[in-house]
C-alpha cells in the first residue's frame, strides 16, 4: 500500500479534496476545524448585519409610527418636560408692558436689565488709563500764565510759519490760517506775533490719514516757548484742536503731545484734565434737516412727550433712569445695554451698528443660546431689550418739551448738540459727574436747568418738569435761548473753534470758564 508524500505544514498534499483513507501528517492534525470556524464566524456576522440594515431601513420607511406606543408617549412626555424646564428659565418681562405701566412695575424689566448690564462689553480703545503719567498734567501745571500778555490773544500754526517736514501737517487749502476759520466776531483774538500769545493752537489736517508724523510735533517753533526752562514742558500752552471724532490714545498723548491741551469731540472721561482740556460738542452732519427744522419751530406745550432719553447704557445713571421709563406720563427713557451691541444671541446680519435693527430668526431663543454658549435667561433678555428699544423711533422721541443730558463714557454727548438744534430744553442729570462743553461761556443759565445724580424722578423732577410745561412763557424764552446757543457755539467747527478760544480767554484772564 502507497503511503502519500510528506505535506507541507498545515497544507493539504494534493489540490484536490481528501478521499476517504488518505492519511495526514500529524501537524495538520486539527486545524481544519479551526479554519472552518472562522470562516462561519465570518458568515455568522455578515448575516447579522444584514439583517440590522433591513430593520433600520424598515423602520425608517415606516417612519415614526412604526415605534410602539409605548415608547412614542414616554418620548413626547420627556421632550414636553425638558421645555417646561427651558421656559421656567426664561424672563417674564414682555415689551409691550412698557406702554402701559412704569418700566419698574413691569415684571421682570429690572431682572433683564441686570443681566444686559452683567454681560461683558469692551470699549473700541481699551486703554483707560490715567489721563497723562508723567509729567501729571492739571491746570496749575500746564497752563504758564506768567508768559500771557494781556489782552488775551493766540497764535495759530499754519504751512507758513512751520518746519518743511511739518508742512504736510497742516491744511493747504485757501482758508487755511486760523483767523480764516473763525466767526468775525473772534478773529480779534488771533495775532501774528508769537511773543504776544497766550496760547499757541494747534490743528493737524486728517485728510490724508496718516501723513503728518506726530515724532516731528516737538519741532514746531515755540512748542517750549512757555515751558519756563522744564525739560519736560514742552507743549505748554498749546492746544490741540481735532474734531475727527477719532481717539488720540495715551501712548500718543504721553509721548509726542506732552503738556498740550486738548479740545476734541471724542475721548473718554478717564482721559479728561479737567480745567485743562476743553470738551467739544459737535452733532452729525448728516442730520435729517426737514425733521430738525419742524421740530425747531414747533413750541414746547405742542410736543408730544414732556421729557425723553434714547441711548446706550454707558453710565449707571442711564439705567436708573430707565427705570422710571412712563409712557403715560410722558417720561421716555430707553437705556439700552451696550452688550446688545455685541450680544452673541444675535443673528450674524445684526451685529454691531444694525444690532438695533430688528430681524427674523429662524432659531428658537433656545437652539441660539445653546449655539453660542451663554444662558437662556441671557439671550432671552436680549431678544426683549431689542424689542422694548425698538418700540420707540427715535425721531419721536426726540419731539419732547425737555430732552434729558446723562453722563456717559465722554465728557461730550452728540445728545446735546440735537437737542439744541431741535429746539428742545436740556436738562442736565448728573452735573456732578457730566463736563459740561465750554464751561460756562454759553448762559446756559437761560436755556436748561440741571439735577445731580441722585434726584428723586417721581417726587421732585417730574413735579418740576410739569410745572415748568406749564408755564408758557418760561418755556418758550428756554426754547429761544436753546436754539441760540446751538447757533453761536454748536452749529459747525467755525463757532466751536471760537467757543475754545472763549473757553481760554477766560482761563488766562482769571475770569470763571468751568
Amino acid at each position: 500500500m502507497l503511503t502519500p508524500a510528506k505535506p507541507e505544514r498545515g497544507r493539504l498534499v494534493s489540490s484536490e479534496a481528501p478521499r476517504r483513507g488518505t492519511t495526514w501528517d500529524e501537524s495538520s492534525r486539527g486545524r481544519l476545524p479551526a479554519v472552518r470556524w472562522r470562516w462561519a464566524l465570518v458568515a455568522f456576522a455578515l448575516v447579522g448585519a444584514a439583517g440590522v440594515l433591513r430593520m433600520v431601513s424598515h423602520v425608517r420607511a415606516r417612519g415614526p409610527a412604526a415605534a410602539s406606543p409605548t415608547d412614542a408617549l414616554a418620548a413626547t412626555q420627556a421632550a414636553a418636560a425638558a421645555r417646561r424646564a427651558s421656559r421656567n428659565l426664561l424672563s417674564p418681562f414682555e415689551p409691550s408692558c412698557l406702554r402701559t405701566t412704569r418700566a419698574r412695575d413691569c415684571p421682570g424689566f429690572e431682572e433683564c436689565l441686570g443681566v444686559m448690564s452683567g454681560t461683558p462689553w469692551q470699549p473700541p480703545n481699551p486703554l483707560l488709563l490715567p489721563a497723562l503719567q508723567l509729567p501729571q498734567c492739571s491746570k496749575e501745571n500746564c497752563l504758564n500764565r506768567s508768559k500771557c500778555h494781556l489782552p488775551f490773544r493766540v497764535f495759530g500754526y499754519n504751512r507758513n510759519n512751520v518746519p518743511e517736514p511739518l508742512k504736510i501737517c497742516f491744511d493747504a487749502g485757501p482758508n487755511h490760517t486760523l483767523r480764516d476759520r473763525l466767526p468775525e466776531r473772534s478773529r480779534h483774538l488771533v495775532t501774528d506775533d508769537p511773543s504776544r500769545a497766550c496760547v499757541f493752537f494747534l490743528e493737524i489736517d486728517n485728510s490724508r490719514k496718516g501723513a503728518c508724523d506726530w515724532r516731528k510735533i516737538a519741532q514746531l517753533p515755540h512748542w517750549h516757548a512757555s515751558s519756563g526752562g522744564l525739560t519736560n514742558g514742552g507743549g505748554m500752552n498749546h492746544v490741540l484742536f481735532d474734531v475727527r471724532d477719532n481717539f488720540i490714545t495715551i501712548a500718543l498723548r504721553h509721548k509726542r503731545l506732552g503738556r498740550a491741551a486738548l479740545a476734541v469731540t471724542a475721548s473718554w472721561t478717564e482721559r479728561f484734565v479737567t480745567g485743562l482740556d476743553i470738551s467739544v460738542a459737535l452733532g452729525q452732519q448728516n442730520y435729517d434737516v426737514p425733521l430738525t427744522a419742524a421740530l425747531a419751530a414747533t413750541l414746547p406745550w405742542d410736543r408730544r412727550w414732556l421729557a425723553a432719553f434714547k441711548g446706550s447704557q454707558s453710565h449707571p445713571s442711564r439705567r436708573t433712569m430707565s427705570m422710571e421709563h412712563d409712557e403715560k406720563e410722558g417720561f421716555i427713557s430707553m437705556a439700552l445695554s451696550e452688550a446688545l451691541h455685541t450680544c452673541k444671541t444675535l443673528p450674524p446680519k445684526v451685529k454691531g451698528r444694525t444690532g438695533l435693527i430688528r430681524k427674523a430668526a429662524s432659531a428658537s431663543v433656545e437652539a441660539r443660546a445653546l449655539a453660542k454658549g451663554v444662558s437662556l435667561l441671557q439671550a432671552d433678555c436680549c431678544d426683549k431689550a431689542r424689542d422694548a428699544y425698538e418700540l420707540y423711533d427715535y425721531k419721536d422721541v426726540q419731539n419732547s418739551t425737555f430732552a434729558l443730558i446723562l453722563a456717559g463714557h465722554g465728557p461730550a454727548t452728540y445728545r446735546l448738540t440735537e437737542t439744541l438744534r431741535m429746539g428742545s430744553i436740556p436738562v442736565f442729570v448728573g452735573i456732578e459727574q457730566l463736563h459740561v462743553p465750554y464751561g460756562h461761556a454759553p448762559r446756559w443759565e437761560d436755556a436748561a436747568f440741571f439735577v445731580p445724580t441722585s434726584v428723586d424722578i417721581r417726587t421732585d423732577l417730574l413735579p418740576l418738569l410739569r410745572k415748568l410745561h406749564a408755564n408758557r412763557t418760561r418755556t418758550r424764552a428756554m426754547q429761544k435761548a436753546a436754539l441760540r446757543i446751538y447757533s453761536e457755539w454748536f452749529s459747525s467747527e467755525h463757532p466751536a473753534r471760537a467757543a475754545v478760544l472763549e473757553v481760554l480767554r477766560r482761563r488766562f484772564e482769571f475770569e470763571s470758564d468751568e
